[in-house]
């Protein structure tokens, strides 16, 4: 497929190597490796799906290849000691420490006589592991106890062998104790921990706080236009300037919140094209994804919403206090001229006069008549003259017309109200009673002073 997601997690993004893209993830990227470099702990915090572990996958793949790496995932799991037994190599620790002990083996017992008897070095290693005081051989037998204090141990033998970082993912409220006990060892290793916000929010010992909060990376609310960018051409490069639109208007409106629900919607989308286009068919595929950013005719679907917007005016028009609305468009008289004006309601006994305006290449096909809009004051209506409360378009372009409110909705979610969606119409046409409602607050104090 020309966009390639991950069906599982973000942890992982590419079979081959993590993707780590946006100037925001970079630079805390960076920060962590610094940690590193200084043998520092790091806590990384922020809502599921925000790309902790991403990040600390992303840590372990850079230091990986000159240090002792660690990686713990405590999801689902209670005991950190327990998770750090099963994620120890003991045959590559044994590699590492065997030239060591080569160097002392006269001292470890091992002589000429019992080489040429063929009694193999490593075979005498294991038969003297009790037997010495030495921390090559500790590591080379294992000889530690497992649990929380033997893995402290371990840690501190290892550090001969190499700098061990320690990576630590998915910490829960119940952890916090053994991390706190963990980072108080005295070790002097780099610490990279990750936990959701929730976790973190939890904590009430005061000294754990103050040690997490001392380099913390706080990735809640971190995302940038620019990172979504960045994700989004990663995974989806030929499509990127189709898809990315449709992206910024969910997160806009918060129908997706983290780098998780975005590859997540990337993915269910191009499952449904799959359906209609060829797995490599890009242009049929764009021409699919278009539908979402683009109207079938701008001037029928402006029709079309004005009626629906005129259907939700007489349902909400107790809350609101909307006593008429015209069911077609109203005709007014303004400088000699006729206007067709698409929205017309009365509230409070004062006349809102209104448009929709769509368009798909950005220009504004009927600028007179808005004009003209913006200039009338007083409507009659049913022969009783009304003034004219508020003057507002419905638009999914930008219009900047003064005495006329642009009521902006996206493409996106303009098809999405087309296509049946009343709970967002309602949310948008608040807005436009909100803006309203402040007018009438401002005017009121104005007249006040």
């Amino acid at each position: 497929m020309v966009c390639e997601i991950p069906r599982v997690t973000v942890t992982t993004w590419s079979s081959k190597s993590v993707i780590l893209v946006g100037p925001t993830y970079r630079k805390y990227l960076e920060k962590a490796l610094d940690v590193v470099r200084n043998n520092e702990v790091a806590s990384v915090v922020g809502q599921p799906g925000m790309g902790k572990t991403t990040l600390l996958k992303k840590i372990e793949e850079i230091t990986k290849s000159n240090n002792l790496t660690i990686y713990l995932d405590l999801a689902n799991k209670q005991s950190i000691d327990e998770e750090f037994w099963t994620k120890i190599n003991q045959f590559e620790l044994r590699e590492k420490v065997l030239p060591e002990l080569q160097k002392v083996k006269g001292k470890l017992g091992y002589s000429f006589w019992k080489k040429i008897t063929g009694v193999k070095f490593e075979d005498w290693l294991l038969k003297i592991c009790n037997k010495y005081n030495n921390l090559f051989l500790r590591v080379y037998c294992f000889n530690y106890e497992r649990n929380f204090d033997g893995m402290i141990n371990a840690l501190r033998d290892m550090k001969n062998l190499g700098k061990p970082v320690l990576l630590v993912d998915e910490i829960r409220d119940y952890h916090l104790s053994l991390i706190h006990r963990l980072i108080n060892a005295g070790l002097e290793i780099p610490i990279v921990m990750a936990m959701p916000t929730e976790a973190y929010s939890k904590i009430s010992d005061l000294a754990i706080r103050r040690r997490i909060e001392e380099s913390r990376i706080h990735l809640d609310d971190a995302l940038t236009t620019e990172d979504i960018k960045e994700i989004v051409e990663a995974y989806c490069k030929d499509l990127g300037e189709n898809i990315l639109p449709i992206i910024i208007t969910l997160w806009s409106s918060k129908e997706i919140t983290n780098v998780s629900s975005i590859l997540q919607f990337i993915r269910n989308e191009m499952d449904k094209v799959e359906k209609v286009c060829e797995k490599n068919d890009v242009e049929c595929i764009r021409n699919e994804l278009r539908k979402y950013t683009s109207l079938r005719n701008p001037e029928d679907d402006a029709k079309e919403f004005e009626k629906k917007v005129r259907d939700l005016l007489s349902n909400i028009s107790k809350e609101f206090g909307i006593s008429y609305v015209h069911p077609r468009g109203k005709r007014i008289e303004i400088d000699g001229k006729s206007l067709v004006v698409g929205l017309f309601f009365i509230a409070d006994n004062q006349v809102f006069l209104g448009d929709v305006v769509f368009s798909n290449d950005g220009r504004l096909h009927n600028e007179e008549e808005l004009k003209l809009l913006s200039k009338v004051e007083e409507v009659e209506h049913e022969k009783k003259i009304y003034k004219v409360r508020g003057r507002f378009i419905i638009t999914n372009i930008n219009i900047n017309i003064n005495d006329i409110y642009a009521l902006n909705i996206p493409t996106l979610e303009v098809v999405k109200i087309l296509n049946g969606d009343i709970f967002l119409l309602e949310e948008r046409i608040k807005i436009l009673f909100d803006q309203y409602q402040t007018f009438t607050r401002n005017e009121t104090e104005s007249l006040a002073l």
